[in-house]
């Protein structure tokens, strides 16, 4: 299961930086899941090699900015149900039936470096390559990168260089699960103004009118929007700022997750605001060409 033999003694000499299994960190039986460990005076996050996939990311002195649901699974082959799952090469559901969000969420990354930064924060890089099994789902050659830098904020940064030979259609979400004291109080800043697509019970487009509010299930990708967006309660706000993605898919299922195995009551507890490129703002990927996507979230 583990990638990490050929990197345990450079782990080692980055402080801070180490590799637990989930059934000791988080509980539940095995066989689990490995979890990274990043921690350094600034803040710590945890990630799991399976989707190179953020659990959380708590500054220091300050509270986890992320969630992750009481009931998640974490088991090889299931996507944890909270944090930031990576939806790539494609977002939501495929035409064809294949698993919904890509399958880059549940394959097993490898770490390719990590370091200690000069200005105390620390950073690991995680990486996948088509195989045999991705080819069957995505007929591609491909090299995607995630990395992760711990300090005061998280800033992460994916890249799809697509080594295929023909021109691909090509989307992607950072699907962040925020943490909130209650879901119906959040508001959710820097969507004005923007075109939006509301997918609950069909397809409905609109241009959103002031700040976005949580009333039951709410699903609606919002296109070419502003870099920054701010989540607003009584705990704190958290910002989410992506210079270089042109969409937003905030998503709250409602009593709607009752009938979720890895969620049901616990929905009032996060909100999602994915940063990415769907729907509208899909791209064509030529060959030798390569998608970038960044997000930075802090308190």
């Amino acid at each position: 299961m583990s990638s990490l033999s050929a990197f345990d003694s450079r782990l080692a000499d980055v402080a801070g930086v180490s590799v637990v299994a989930s059934t000791e960190l988080v509980g539940g039986e095995g066989p689990g899941l490995q979890i990274v460990v990043i921690e350094n005076a600034l803040g710590r996050a945890t990630l799991t090699l399976q989707g190179a996939h953020v659990l959380s990311f708590t500054p220091a002195g300050g509270r986890d900015l992320l969630w992750v649901s009481p009931l998640a699974i974490y088991k090889p082959g299931k996507a944890v149900r909270g944090g930031i799952p990576l939806c790539l090469p494609w977002f939501g559901s495929h035409p064809d039936g294949l698993p919904a969000h890509g399958f880059a969420r549940t394959a097993l990354w490898s770490i390719v470096g990590a370091e200690a930064l000069t200005d105390g924060r620390t950073k690991v890089v995680f990486a996948l390559t088509d195989s045999e099994a991705t080819l069957k789902l995505w007929a591609h050659a491909f090299r995607f990168e995630f990395a992760v830098i711990v300090g005061k904020a998280l800033d992460v940064e994916l890249v799809a260089e697509h080594k295929g030979d023909v021109p691909v259609k090509f989307t992607a979400a950072l699907h962040s699960y925020f943490s909130v004291p209650n879901v119906a109080d959040a508001v959710i800043n820097g969507l004005e103004g923007c075109p939006r697509i509301d997918t609950v019970g069909g397809i409905t487009r609109s241009v959103n009118e002031g700040a976005v509010h949580i009333v039951g299930t709410h699903d609606s990708v919002y296109l070419d929007v502003p870099a920054e967006q701010t989540i607003v309660t009584s705990a704190g706000t958290t910002h989410v700022y992506s210079a270089d993605t042109r969409s937003a898919v905030v998503w709250n299922p409602g009593e709607q997750a009752l009938d979720i195995g890895d969620l049901k009551e616990h929905y009032p507890g996060f909100v999602c605001v994915e940063r990415g490129d769907v729907y509208d703002n899909a791209i064509e990927l030529a060959p030798g060409a390569s998608y970038r996507a960044t997000m930075t979230i802090s308190g």
